[in-house]
């Protein structure tokens, strides 16, 4: 699960709903239905998240003709009722490999990193916007918005001392 949150940025509820059928091993790739938009989209099964996920539907998944990928360890086991339980998944993970989280919780601490990491490498807004499954750019400029690092790599220096304007003068407009 974790791999998938922080390789596609996908929303909680976008992969406990992910199931079976939605994984084409054949053409390396894998279907999302997002859940704000209902939109589909494809994206590439990259190989770390194709192993992960075959080494827990061969050693980590319930048996069960359940067809969702991720299932409650515990019996009965059914698919996830809600993205709180990614939340808790997740919170579990990082606390157990001693990582504390500030800011955005759960999936879309994810989400936010996985954004900005393809704005820092130069990866177009829409096409950041068509892997998160958004409609409109403005979606996606919510996760874009810069990072307190990014401000401050990019500050100019202020001058030790000011120097204050002369009083009456101004300054003429330019045509």
């Amino acid at each position: 699960m974790l791999l998938l949150f922080a390789t596609y940025g996908l929303r909680a509820g976008e992969v406990l709903h992910l199931r079976l059928d939605d994984i084409d091993w054949k053409e390396e790739r894998i279907r999302i239905r997002h859940t704000k938009t209902y939109n589909e989209s494809f994206v590439p099964l990259m190989a770390p998240v194709g192993a992960a996920v075959l080494a827990y539907l061969r050693n980590g998944r319930p048996k069960t003709e359940d067809r969702h990928v991720f299932l409650q360890a515990l019996a009965p086991y059914q698919p996830f009722s809600c993205s709180g339980s990614a939340r808790t998944i997740i919170h579990r993970r990082l606390q157990k490999a001693g990582l504390t989280v500030i800011g955005h919780q759960g999936a879309h601490a994810f989400r936010y990193a996985k954004a900005r990491s393809l704005l820092r490498a130069s990866v177009p807004r829409n096409v950041i916007g068509g892997l998160f499954g958004h409609r409109s750019a403005k979606s996606t400029t919510v996760y874009l918005k810069l990072a307190t690092d990014d401000l401050r790599s990019i500050a100019l220096d202020l001058p030790s001392e000011t120097t204050k304007c002369q009083r009456g003068r101004t300054k003429k407009k330019r045509s």
